[in-house]
């Protein structure tokens, strides 16, 4: 996390409930877990035709809890897609998303990732969804943009903050 008063930045998108102590919080957007994966797995590893077909595959999502919410994980998953019988004892976890996101563009896994942090991949064409169902992180944890609460009036944040929040209300977030 960026100190203020240390770091030489002005703003900041933070993932959390928004509450920051001397800052001023805007929620961007609600965060969607998404499975994804290489084209080349996709196209030449174990079919991927229905949720069921991921257990011949390596999974990896992030291990995270923070006051009483943990993180969607692959055995939430599996029980929104239907998927009674899964066992996540095969699962391998990561402590930070972006090496799960690195794992799944290297190729040899199916990761659970977060929409907002794969959309540039998807878009390029380095990760694939193979399957549509996206699960929601609680509401109380989005992005936020944050700065200090007394640089409210400050004109290049303010114009800073409202071309943000008018980028992110029309972001595309599933």
């Amino acid at each position: 996390m960026r100190n203020f008063g240390y770091d030489d930045i002005d703003v900041a998108v933070r993932f959390g409930s928004g509450r920051y102590p001397g800052l001023a919080a805007h929620r961007l957007f609600d965060n969607v877990i998404i499975p994804v994966c290489s084209p080349r797995l996709l196209a030449e590893g174990p079919p991927l035709g229905q949720p069921r077909d991921l257990l011949n595959h390596t999974l990896v999502h992030i291990e995270w809890s923070q006051q009483g919410v943990t993180w969607p994980n692959w055995r939430m998953w599996m029980a929104a897609a239907g998927v009674e019988d899964f066992d996540d004892e095969r699962c391998v976890l990561f402590k930070d998303s972006s090496h799960v996101v690195q794992a799944a563009i290297d190729g040899n896994v199916v990761a659970l990732a977060d929409f907002a942090m794969v959309a540039g991949d998807l878009s390029d064409g380095r990760l694939v969804r193979p399957f549509a169902l996206g699960i929601k992180v609680p509401a109380e944890f989005a992005y936020h943009l944050v700065y200090p609460a007394e640089q409210t009036g400050d004109p290049r944040i303010s114009a800073f903050r409202a071309w943000i929040l008018e980028e992110a209300a029309g972001a595309e977030v599933i």
